[in-house]
């Protein structure tokens, strides 16, 4: 048998192999079938809202249309580690055709207990780490999904453009959390190459957002949120505690902003949503999770708040707010 054959036998071997655990590789979407996912999330805030909602819009233009051909359970474990696991065992009980936890929390715990069934993350910062893939460029198994990546250095110069004095930076994070740990990790290695010092405080719930940010807030010159749910969802509080100090707050995305951060460059989580479901729509087409690539997300926009620089002393040039996607005033 010469080499030509050898590579069409192959071929063969993997297409029957994919046909029997996803379907064809090459076939189009069915529509004509109702399809159910299972969509959870650690806990409430801005991000997720916008994650879900591109969701339901990129699988409508696909053609599944929520109440006609595609029933979504959300799921919502609010900040409790107990229900994650529960709702993660719910999925592994369900059934469902696919299943699209968001966040590094709910996607350990899917992952954990769903083995036979194709599961898609959404957003989360390091799916190596987290212990989701072996790869993001090979996954493995029934997992793939999409990466947040999140614009550190980028965040630290934009920082220093706004308030060049700034040397001591406070980071409230969950260290229960692997993607806060990770983002630490990350914004270590550029910022102390850029001059900054980090003080820390620990926040293992929202409600301890507050006091760990006022137990640093004397030590620090600003604060910056890293993609850690805990804080997202008590941002307001670490909100406050920096306008009262008149200290600079660099948000994680767009709703820190509107709800009274600085400014930042934030990843537009409608699209993380959007390009969750492209990879989703890969696999209802018959390709093998193991085989698709994580897609990193680097959508991201200038939002700045007017109101919060005049609380806090600071003034925008009119350059960086003609820059910005949006301005809160």
């Amino acid at each position: 048998m010469n080499k030509t054959w050898i590579v069409v036998l192959v071929i063969a071997v993997v297409a029957i192999g994919a046909w029997t655990i996803f379907g064809s590789k090459n076939s189009s979407l069915d529509t004509s079938k109702t399809i159910k996912v299972g969509v959870s999330q650690i806990t409430s805030h801005a991000v997720f809202d916008d994650i879900k909602a591109g969701i339901i819009a990129r699988f409508a233009e696909a053609g599944y249309k929520e109440g006609e051909n595609i029933v979504f359970d959300f799921q919502n474990a609010q900040g409790d580690n107990s229900t994650n696991a529960a709702i993660a065992q719910k999925f592994a009980n369900s059934g469902y055709d696919l299943f699209m936890p968001l966040g590094t929390q709910a996607s350990q715990a899917v992952a954990n207990l769903v083995k036979d069934k194709p599961i898609v993350f959404g957003a989360v910062t390091d799916p190596v780490t987290a212990g989701l893939v072996k790869s993001n460029e090979n996954p493995g198994a029934n997992i793939t999904g999409t990466s947040d990546i999140t614009l550190y250095k980028e965040h630290l110069e934009l920082l220093k453009k706004l308030a060049p004095n700034v040397k001591k930076i406070g980071i409230v994070y969950n260290p229960g959390e692997a993607n806060a740990k990770y983002g630490l990790e990350q914004t270590k290695k550029v910022g102390e190459l850029m001059g900054f010092e980090f003080i820390t405080a620990h926040a293992n719930n929202s409600g301890e957002v507050l006091s760990a940010a006022r137990s640093i807030v004397d030590k620090v010159d600003a604060f910056y949120i890293l993609p850690d749910n805990t804080v997202v969802a008590g941002q307001d509080a670490l909100i406050k505690v920096a306008i009262e100090a008149k200290k600079p707050l660099i948000a994680l995305d767009q709703s820190g902003v509107e709800k009274g951060a600085l400014a930042t460059l934030g990843t537009n989580y409608k699209k993380v949503g959007e390009r969750t479901v492209e990879v989703a729509l890969r696999v209802l087409k018959g390709e093998k999770p193991a085989n698709i690539p994580v897609l990193g997300v680097t959508d991201a926009d200038l939002f700045i708040n007017t109101t919060t620089a005049q609380k806090i002393g600071i003034t925008f040039s009119q350059d960086l707010i003609s820059q910005a996607k949006q301005v809160y005033k």
